[in-house]
C-alpha cells in the first residue's frame, strides 16, 4: 500500500508495508538470545517432565476441589459452643467454686463450668491475659447461659478471682467507660450496658456480655445480678472509695485506681486517682513514714518535670500548658495533674491534705512500700 510521503523527502509516497517489516526487523533485533520468541529450539521433551507437569496438575486441582469441598462441608466443631448442654437447664457436678447456683432464669439453659489458672488464662483470653494478671489474676470461671428457644442467644459469663478488692476495682476501673456512673454500694459496684453487666464485689469481677441487645438478654442479666450480689462474698471497699467517696463525697465514677505505673512513672504504685470537673485530677498513694512520704513527693515532682518547668510550688507541662504538683500529708503523698487553674489546683489539693491527715494508712501497703519503690528506682536507672 502507497502513502504520501514527506514533501521535504523529496518523494510523494512510500510503502506502508515497509515501514511495518522494518518496525518487526528492528524488535527482533533487540532480542538477544531467542530472536524468535515462538520458535522451538529442542527437539524433544522429556517424558518425565511431561508426567511431572500433569502430576502438579493433578495436585492443584485436587487441593482446589478440597478447598471447595470443606468450605461446603465445615467442621461442626468450629461451631460449638463452651457449654455442655446434655441436661438442659442443669450443669456438670463439677466445682462451681464461687459461682453461684440457678443463675438461669426462666427460659434459660446453664452451661458447663470451665476454669482456668495463671498457666492457662491465655487459652481463654489470649492478648487480654497481661491486663488481668497486672492486677493479681487467680482463676477465672467461664460459663455460658443459653435461650432454650433459641440457642444462639445466649450470656456469657466471665468471674474473676483477682486475689482482693483493690485490684477488682482496679480491673474494673480500666475497662469502664468515663461516662459510665456505676452504682456503690459498702461491698462492690455494678453497672449494666445495652447487652452487658459489670460488677465487683470483694475480690470478684464479673462481666456478663449477652450475644445481642432484647428484653430477652436484659431480664437475663437482671437475674445475674440478683444472684451474684446476694451470693459472692462482699468486704468493704478499698480506702481508695472511702476516702473520695465516702469522706469527699465525690461520685464513684470519677475515680480510678492503678495497681502500679501510674502516670507512667514506674515508681507510682497503689494509686488512686479522682476526676474533677475541670478535667483536672486528684490522686493519692501511701508511703509509709513521712521521711518516706517526702521522697516520693519529690520523685513525682521530677516525674513531671521531665515535661515542664517549675512556676512556683506547681510544674506546669510545655506542651499542654497544664499544671502539676505533689505534697505530703502525714505518711501520704497526695497532688493534682492536668489542672488548669492553679487557684483552684490549690484549694483542691488542700482540701484532699486536711481531709487526708488523720485517714488510717492501709495496712497491707505500709511495711515495705517505699523500700520497693527504691528498689524499683534503682533498677530503671540502669
Amino acid at each position: 500500500m502507497l502513502v504520501p510521503s514527506d514533501p521535504s523527502a523529496g518523494g510523494r509516497f512510500h510503502s506502508l508495508s515497509g515501514r511495518r517489516m522494518t518496525s518487526s526487523a528492528s524488535k527482533n533485533a533487540d532480542r538477544i538470545f531467542v530472536r524468535d520468541g515462538r520458535r522451538l529450539y529442542r527437539r524433544k521433551f522429556s517424558v518425565t517432565e511431561n508426567r511431572l507437569g500433569i502430576l502438579i496438575l493433578f495436585v492443584l486441582a485436587s487441593i482446589l476441589l478440597w478447598v471447595a469441598w470443606k468450605g461446603a462441608n465445615p467442621d461442626p466443631t468450629l461451631f460449638m459452643l463452651e457449654t455442655d448442654l446434655a441436661q438442659p437447664g442443669v450443669a456438670k457436678a463439677v466445682d462451681r467454686g464461687p459461682v453461684p447456683t440457678r443463675l438461669a432464669g426462666a427460659g434459660w439453659s446453664e452451661g458447663a463450668i470451665s476454669q482456668f489458672d495463671q498457666d492457662n488464662l491465655y487459652v481463654k483470653i489470649n492478648g487480654r491475659e497481661g491486663y488481668y494478671k497486672s492486677f493479681g489474676f487467680e482463676r477465672l470461671y467461664f460459663l455460658s447461659i443459653l435461650s432454650i428457644e433459641d440457642e444462639q442467644t445466649a450470656v456469657d459469663i466471665e468471674l474473676y478471682d483477682l486475689g482482693n478488692a483493690a485490684n477488682a476495682v482496679g480491673a474494673y476501673s480500666g475497662e469502664r467507660s468515663p461516662e459510665v456512673t456505676p452504682v456503690a454500694d459498702d461491698s462492690g459496684m455494678m453497672h449494666m450496658d445495652r447487652n452487658a453487666l459489670f460488677l465487683i464485689r470483694g475480690r470478684f469481677y464479673l462481666r456478663a456480655i449477652g450475644s445481642g441487645e432484647s428484653p430477652e438478654v436484659r431480664s437475663q442479666l437482671e437475674h445475674l445480678r440478683s444472684r451474684f450480689q446476694s451470693e459472692l462474698p462482699g468486704e468493704p471497699l478499698p480506702w481508695g472509695y472511702a476516702l473520695f467517696v465516702g469522706r469527699m463525697g465525690m461520685d464513684p465514677g470519677a475515680l480510678s485506681y492503678a495497681l502500679e505505673n501510674a502516670f507512667s512513672f514506674g515508681f507510682a504504685r497503689n494509686v488512686y486517682s479522682a476526676a474533677l470537673q475541670d478535667d483536672a485530677e486528684l490522686f493519692v498513694t501511701p508511703a509509709g513514714s513521712k521521711d518516706d512520704a517526702e521522697a516520693l513527693a519529690r520523685r513525682f515532682l521530677d516525674g513531671f518535670r521531665q515535661y515542664g518547668t517549675d512556676e512556683g510550688d506547681f510544674v506546669k507541662d510545655r506542651y499542654l500548658g497544664t499544671y502539676a504538683t505533689a505534697a505530703v500529708a502525714g505518711g501520704w503523698v497526695v497532688g493534682i495533674r492536668g489542672a488548669t487553674d492553679t487557684g483552684k489546683a490549690r484549694e483542691a489539693v488542700t482540701e484532699l491534705v486536711a481531709t487526708i491527715k488523720e485517714f488510717p494508712l492501709p495496712t497491707d501497703t505500709t511495711a515495705t512500700t517505699m523500700e520497693n519503690r527504691q528498689e524499683e528506682h534503682k533498677s530503671d536507672e540502669y
